[in-house]
């Protein structure tokens, strides 16, 4: 690069060497707008925001999942731990129903 021009270290433009003040690795025009947002605080500085956390779902299944994704995605989880559920409440129905569809897949 040649010595009329240099790279600002912040906003990494090519600038001439006169943008810059003696050895400085940030041009002028950023130096100015670093200085202006120090002396005037913007007005959402000093808004406070708070939040109400709702506290984690603990009915089956893993905690914070529960409304998060997509709603097929959903559906079928919800399915899933239903069929888990059916399992476990009904496991001897469950077993010759799974045997009966075992057979007829071929396995």
């Amino acid at each position: 690069m040649s010595a009329k021009w240099r790279r600002c270290q912040k906003c990494r433009k090519v600038l001439s060497a006169d943008e810059f003040d003696g050895d400085s690795e940030v041009c002028q025009a950023d130096l100015q707008k670093t200085a202006a947002a120090v002396k005037t605080p913007s007005r959402a500085a000093s808004v406070v925001t708070t939040r109400v956390v709702a506290p984690p779902a603990q009915s089956g299944g893993m905690p914070g999942l529960r409304g998060r994704g997509d709603m097929e995605v959903r559906a079928r989880r919800a399915r899933v731990r239903a069929l888990e559920r059916l399992a476990e409440m009904h496991s001897d129905d469950f077993d010759h129903l799974l045997r009966e569809e075992r057979r007829a897949e071929g396995l």
